[in-house]
């Protein structure tokens, strides 16, 4: 059973009941018992893979696994009908690349980059060329064979096509040098501290080169990864079957995956307790009735957190007086606790508590709506202010929106609360039709990513390009050197200065929720929340 706190919030939680209505990056056999925050991720590849394997034993005392087992995992974001990596720009799809694509460098649930297809790397004096040694043996799906050539295809293609989703996280990246069959140099117009990071997510999953014109790629992934798509009905249900020539074939320990898609998370609860599915996340306020219904329950820290996307360049949001009004009128703690189960943790930064990145100077802003309206009156908005803010159309999350709707009420902001499916959300946002957007952010691979999704003037989730010149300048620092010891401290300034700017309104920390029958095992969400499911069993 989950321990929960009873903290009782008199008077909140009567609010919060008026206006919320009725309703709704990568393990490798690791633990199921982590139970801390991310942990600081370390630059170095040297030795990483022995000692992420030495931290824990899953094995033991574990039913033996069933290796020709599917298993099937529900999941509450469909990915479109794009799923080439290159181009994929939703932000929840990795589960449906995972299984197909293999990446240069993978994240530990702690946060530590270690070997995938790149067995070591390192940089140069100067920090401006990364040279990767390449794995050998490795194959794509269709037979090609994995090495140089195609890391400098899939690298300059990843920066060159019109409607890339990794351009960003290359743009460092001026020339790929081929050494060798098995090592590759990416030359940096500048030092690139996150790279190594980058390279276990999008811009380093790996494409065949040969399919690279194939018509039908969006939706039949052509990779290096352990499984291979057999079947697909786009918006539904995507089946994966074990790849024979896998390179790792320790990690591949079930016959094949099916990830269904459903938005809906009492749908997807119904489907595991009737035997339909073995696993699916959960929203926070399932916890309870997935309990009663006897599946098995657990909750992981991410690196992601609920928050309010701000459109800084409306009258009003682009005054600091007003955004901080704002943030003094949210109960953070309420919310955490009434709606998340007491699975969220009041934050002001988008970093979790105990993460490397993360300001220990930022505190959670007080819940004080007197201050709040005493801010607003200074401003000049003494008579309010009316604003409009979009949210995914499931009761969890339009839950949350319309608490704080009747928190900023309390203090003479009007906001108007408009679900929408998810496709819509977005474009709505970034292109200037809603004030706000209320989600969860999943967090990034590295810092300097999260930086730039939703903080850099050019971000989808920063319309209006808003920009601090301080946190401008931080973030050119935090790309200029490498080791996370000198990173650290320029990351936490950024956060802090981020919080105090309140660029972004954050809610609380995140944790991921997900159940399962009792026959899987080893299974693990990434630092952003999504599964790979390499080394999950199920239990003969």
């Amino acid at each position: 059973m989950l321990k929960r706190s009873g903290v009782a919030l008199v008077g909140v939680l009567a609010l919060l009941a008026a206006s919320c209505g009725d309703d709704d990056d990568d393990a490798r056999g690791a633990s199921a018992g982590t139970e801390q925050p991310a942990a600081p991720a370390t630059s170095e590849s040297a030795g990483a893979s022995a000692t992420t394997a030495a931290a824990v034993d899953t094995t033991v005392a574990a039913p033996e696994g069933d290796p020709d087992a599917v298993i099937r995992f529900s999941w509450g974001t469909p990915a479109g009908s794009n799923y080439d990596p290159h181009v994929a720009f939703n932000q929840f799809a990795n589960i449906y690349l995972y299984p197909a694509y293999d990446r240069l460098t993978e994240l530990t649930p702690d946060g530590e980059v270690i070997p995938m297809l790149a067995e070591s790397w390192e940089f140069d004096e100067d920090d401006t060329v990364l040279r990767l040694h390449l794995r050998d043996g490795v194959v794509f799906h269709d037979g090609e064979p994995f090495n140089a050539e195609a890391v400098k295809a899939n690298i300059e293609r990843g920066k060159t096509l019109e409607a890339s989703a990794v351009k960003a996280d290359l743009a460092s990246v001026s020339e790929v040098v081929v050494v060798d069959d098995l090592t590759v140099e990416l030359h940096l117009s500048s030092p690139g501290a996150s790279l190594p990071a980058l390279l276990a997510d999008r811009a380093g999953m790996m494409v065949s080169p040969a399919a690279f014109d194939n018509p039908d790629l969006d939706l039949r992934p052509v990779g290096a990864g352990p499984y291979q798509v057999v079947d697909h009905t786009p918006g539904t249900v995507i089946t994966f079957e074990r790849f024979p020539d896998y390179w790792d074939p320790d990690m591949q320990t079930l016959g094949g995956v099916e990830i269904q898609m459903q938005l809906d998370p009492d749908a997807r609860l119904r489907s595991l307790q009737d035997g339909q599915i073995d696993g699916t996340t959960l929203n926070p306020d399932q916890v309870d009735a997935a309990e009663s219904a006897g599946v098995v329950v657990a909750t992981r820290p991410t690196i992601g957190s609920y928050l309010l996307f701000l459109n800084k360049s409306k009258p009003g949001l682009d005054d600091p007086v007003v955004r901080e009004a704002i943030s003094l009128a949210i109960d953070r703690a309420a919310i955490a606790e009434s709606l998340h189960n007491g699975l969220c943790t009041p934050s002001a930064q988008v970093f979790p508590d105990g993460y490397w990145a993360a300001s220990p100077d930022v505190e959670v802003p007080p819940f004080d709506p007197e201050g709040a309206r005493q801010l607003l009156a200074d401003a000049g908005y003494g008579d309010g202010l009316s604003f409009d803010a979009v949210v995914v159309n499931v009761p969890f999350y339009l839950a949350q929106l319309e608490a704080i709707q009747a928190m900023l009420g309390e203090i003479g902001i009007d906001l108007s609360v408009t679900a929408l499916e998810p496709t819509e959300l977005l474009s709505r946002f970034n292109t200037g039709g809603a004030d706000m957007y209320f989600t969860q952010y999943p967090g990034s691979v590295d810092p300097a990513k999260t930086v730039a999704s939703i903080f850099a003037a050019e971000s989808s989730l920063n319309p209006g390009g808003y920009t601090n010149p301080e946190m401008e300048e931080l973030a050119a620092q935090g790309l200029a050197v490498v080791e996370q010891a000198e990173r650290a401290p320029i990351y936490q300034e950024l956060s802090r200065i981020a919080a105090e700017d309140n660029f972004h309104v954050v809610v609380c920390s995140a944790q991921s929720v997900f159940a399962s029958n009792e026959r899987v095992q080893d299974i693990e969400p990434t630092l952003g929340g999504s599964f790979d499911f390499r080394g999950v069993r199920i239990a003969g």
